[in-house]
């Protein structure tokens, strides 16, 4: 039985940290845009007697892609190690220089919520904590230079990745059956 939350206080949508089990640190600290992907289950239709057609669910989960944007530090530090993950899960130019090995291509990530500003020293616990597995970057955004603009701006990249999926800590204890 689900139960209602008496708490009405707003979850805000600059509270977050991402860590990945690989890349650079100015990865990490410089992520300016993520979301937490959905979630959808396809369903069956099953024909009845009576000419409507029940859903019945297709027991397969399918997750929306993780979108992560950043800052590109000064030396593409950040942007390079993504491009080299993606090159190392690849065959580009040959089949056997470079590539990682099937055990080394998947990572884990975290996305952590909190419900305070977060400050980068663990001083506060994230309200949610989003365990993506098996995460593995899809596409990495270019980026753009532009000699004649009228004023500098910051370089941002965006990097999509695949997981088979993802879960919550803490989870909705109450609404899981078992």
């Amino acid at each position: 039985m689900t139960t209602c939350s008496t708490n009405i206080n707003t979850l805000y949508n600059n509270y977050f940290n991402i860590k990945f089990q690989r890349g650079t640190s100015q990865f990490e600290l410089m992520c300016q845009r993520v979301n937490l992907p959905g979630i959808s289950v396809p369903n069956i239709p099953q024909p009845t007697t009576l000419g409507t057609t029940v859903p019945v669910p297709s027991l397969v989960a399918n997750f929306d892609t993780l979108s992560v944007e950043f800052i590109v530090d000064s030396d593409l530090t950040n942007w390079k190690s993504l491009y080299s993950w993606i090159r190392n899960i690849t065959n580009i130019a040959n089949d056997n220089e470079h590539n990682l090995v099937y055990q080394n291509w998947h990572v884990t990530a975290n996305l952590y919520l909190y419900a305070e500003p977060y400050k980068p020293l663990g001083c506060n616990n994230p309200v949610l904590t989003v365990n993506f597995n098996h995460i593995i970057p899809v596409s990495l955004s270019g980026l753009n230079f532009q000699s004649d603009a009228s004023d500098t701006s910051i370089q941002k990249a965006t990097c999509k990745f695949s997981y088979s999926y993802y879960t919550l800590e803490p989870d909705a204890q109450s609404n899981l059956l078992g």
